[in-house]
């Protein structure tokens, strides 16, 4: 397997958590610190800390310390532009499987 591939791989896994899209939803509008993002998300300090450091070695967000306070920031807005792509996708795919499951329920009704 080449190097390109495994970096994708882990970089779709990291993505592939409901707690990680959501904190990027939060750093969409701009910087928070973690107590902001903890209690947005509902979340103790520790999930949102381990969610926090897995995005930044993955290098999809940054932070600045401010006053001994870290900011967390999205390091390139390219990735919203890719879970839209994403989600169009799915809607789409879900939306032909949702069309197919609706035709055959209706041919079931009517037979």
């Amino acid at each position: 397997m080449s190097e390109l591939r495994k970096y994708t791989i882990e970089f779709l896994k990291v993505l592939a958590d409901p707690t990680r899209l959501e904190i990027l939803d939060q750093l969409k509008n701009g910087e928070k610190n973690s107590k902001e993002i903890q209690d947005a998300l509902s979340r103790s300090q520790s999930t949102i800390s381990k969610h926090l450091n897995l995005l930044i070695d993955n290098n999809l967000i940054d932070f600045e310390k401010k006053n001994n306070i870290k900011y967390y920031k999205i390091k390139n807005s390219d990735i919203f532009t890719l879970l839209s792509h994403i989600k169009s996708t799915v809607a789409n795919i879900n939306t032909e499987k949702l069309k197919d499951l609706i035709d055959v329920d209706i041919i079931d009704t009517l037979s």
